[in-house]
């Protein structure tokens, strides 16, 4: 029997270099040890709660088979921090990630006070907020995600569990969606951006304005349906703060007479048509990112303010040209406008018409230009069948992917806590980074307020939910326009120099060309690998296999300085990186499919950074040098 002292000592010192939130220690510290270790007949350590024994060992035969379907790069998580027998196992026999859900702290106290832990770099969690949490470290592109039930946890905590169990669903498919969008459209956005770049020669980036605009209220407004009512209470917020727009709510804004300061936009299809018919177009601010298509962002003549996302297909390079870094951004305009707002320092920003939701069967604000849609629940229960208007069907299905007609119905707690609201898994994808925003910005930005101000909709863990009217009583006139913005930008950072921007594209031009090059060696060391293994000439193939390894370092090294290529080469790559059905039994077969899979690999590389250096070239050459004036040689003869 451990003595109170000694498992004081045991519990701070696991907790000190536990993997648990500072929350999560806080609330172990006060938990009461629920459940105790107990030794079973057969000799092994389990633990007893309510009169029942649970958290013995798994049957070894069942955690070698999940071990075994578990490739390296995927997630295992294990429902039942339990004496930790299923962790230790699957840890000596997989190289996945792993991370505990633990229900109860009480638990992890135990645990901790029993002795020195082992434990102690595995991740756990006691709640499904804090896994979202953890989520955006663990999770990445096309990862497999098993649950891994504790012995007797399923009996004993029936509720978790199946909370759990919806939570990684959604997780999974929010991230999946997210990484297929990026993967998809990134060649897009990339040739979008090339064809955009010299706007940069004329316009200052939004992006200069970091921290110049620290307390002033940002309003960020979506087209929600809850738009219509409290939109033009955005009249007074225009003049108490900053309101920024985005594309669909722009024309619903000033239906009901509302002037933004700042319009937003990152679509990737042409919304030029549509922004034409916006009255305040040459007054108001363009933040248009830089990605979006080039008629979108040569439409109207007011002051345009260019900036980029964050992402890691264009944010390296962007980074390197502008000297500042991208925006974080979902799939939602309104998350771009929210971290432009961030990014200036403002406080509060208070979000409008971010319904996150079809509220009613609404899909959009009265005003919008998509306002005909609608959205109702099938007859299953289990879909939102939606009705898309002309208008909306017209300007999106000219992009890769026509809107989605059928998508599975998710019902979530409704803005001010009563009910609930339809969503969709897109909606839950932008829910869920407005939510984890808010725990980094608590962390980073503990002055920042996020007041949820939408009226409607679904609501939004870490916002404050209170009504735009009481929002805007206490805030003090401030009368901040949209020239005052622009001329703030051009002052912080002038337009880059032609002469900059052609020596990025060559910069960029030459990474490119060492990719190909590097791609060209592996092609070429592949084609000797198969004649060696055709011919059976075991020396030659081990030889040619070190030169491959070598050579893929030197591929994946020169492809990280140019993660255009990545984005540019996916749709070629993807097939190939698809598992074949199953292996032969032939191991020289094995080999020989390996070698090939990677020699189109390496072609598709290739042939994907020829055509980026050409892409770079061509901009390059565009842009003309600007002229170098000579000395006035007859002022200097007369002086």
């Amino acid at each position: 029997m451990i003595s109170a002292e000694l498992a004081a000592r045991f519990l701070e010192h696991n907790l000190g270099d536990a993997r648990l939130s500072e929350e999560l220690k806080t609330l172990v510290r006060g938990a009461t040890r629920s459940a105790q270790i107990v030794e079973t007949e057969a000799g092994l350590l389990g633990l007893t709660e309510r009169g029942q024994l649970f958290a013995t060992a798994h049957q070894e035969l069942a955690l070698f088979e999940i071990a075994k379907r578990a490739t390296d790069d995927a997630t295992l998580v294990i429902f039942g921090l339990g004496v930790g027998h299923t962790v230790r196992q699957l840890r000596a026999l997989t190289a996945a990630r792993l991370a505990v859900f633990e229900p109860d702290p009480g638990i992890v106290r135990t645990h901790f006070e029993s002795g020195p832990s082992d434990l102690r770099d595995v991740p756990i969690v006691c709640s499904i907020h804090e896994l979202n949490q953890l989520w955006t470290r663990l999770s990445h592109a096309n990862q497999s995600v098993t649950l891994v039930v504790t012995p007797g946890y399923s009996q004993l905590f029936p509720e978790q569990a199946k909370e759990l169990g919806e939570a990684l669903s959604q997780l999974v498919q929010r991230n999946n969606i997210n990484d297929a969008t990026h993967r998809l459209r990134a060649r897009v956005w990339i040739q979008d951006l090339l064809a955009n770049v010299d706007l940069l020669a004329e316009h200052p980036s939004f992006l200069a304005l970091a921290g110049k605009y620290r307390g002033v209220p940002a309003f960020i407004v979506g087209a929600g349906p809850s738009l219509g009512k409290n939109g033009k209470l955005l009249a007074d917020a225009a003049q108490k703060g900053i309101v920024f727009a985005v594309n669909s709510s722009a024309r619903a804004l000033a239906s009901y007479g509302v002037e933004p300061q700042v319009l937003a936009c990152m679509e990737s299809i042409d919304v030029s048509h549509l922004l034409e018919e916006v009255p305040y177009l040459d007054r108001v601010v363009r933040a248009f990112s830089l990605t979006a298509h080039p008629r979108t962002l040569r439409t109207g003549s007011g002051p345009l303010l260019p900036v980029f996302e964050g992402i890691p297909q264009v944010g390296g390079p962007m980074q390197v040209l502008l000297g500042f870094q991208g925006l974080p951004v979902a799939g939602s305009v309104s998350t771009l406008a929210f971290s432009l707002a961030q990014r200036l320092g403002c406080s509060p920003i208070v979000l409008v018409g971010q319904d996150l939701a079809y509220t009613d069967g609404q899909t959009y604000a009265p005003g919008s230009p998509y306002a005909e849609s609608r959205a109702r629940r099938s007859a299953d229960g289990e879909h939102l069948e939606l009705d898309w208007s002309d208008a909306l069907k017209q300007t999106h299905n000219h992009g890769t992917h026509k809107m989605r007609e059928r998508e599975p119905l998710r019902e979530t707690a409704a803005w001010g806590g009563t009910g609930t609201v339809y969503s969709t898994l897109g909606f839950t994808a932008v829910r869920g980074w407005f939510e984890f925003a808010s725990i980094v910005l608590a962390d980073e930005c503990p002055e920042l307020r996020l007041v949820n101000a939408t009226e409607g909709g679904a609501r939004i863990t870490g916002f404050e939910e209170q009504s735009l009217a009481d929002v805007l009583a206490d805030l003090p006139i401030r009368r901040i326009t949209a020239r005052e913005l622009s001329e703030a930008a051009r002052h912080a950072a002038p337009p880059l120099s032609i002469e900059r921007i052609r020596s990025w594209c060559h910069e960029y031009a030459g990474l490119a060309r060492d990719v190909r090059q590097a791609a060209r060696r592996i092609r070429r060391l592949t084609e000797v690998a198969l004649s060696a293994l055709k011919a059976g000439n075991a020396p030659q193939v081990v030889r040619n296999f070190s030169k491959l390894e070598h050579a893929e370092l030197a591929l994946r090294r020169a492809v990280a300085r140019i993660p255009f290529v990545d984005a540019w080469a996916h749709a070629a790559i993807e097939p190939e990186n698809k598992p074949p059905a199953q292996l032969s039994a032939d191991d020289q077969e094995n080999a020989r499919r390996s070698v090939t899979r990677e020699q189109h690999i390496a072609s598709a590389i290739e042939t994907a950074a020829r055509e980026l250096e050409t892409e770079l070239e061509l901009v390059r050459r565009a842009l003309r040098p600007e002229p170098v004036h000579a000395p006035d040689e007859v002022e200097s003869a007369t002086m």
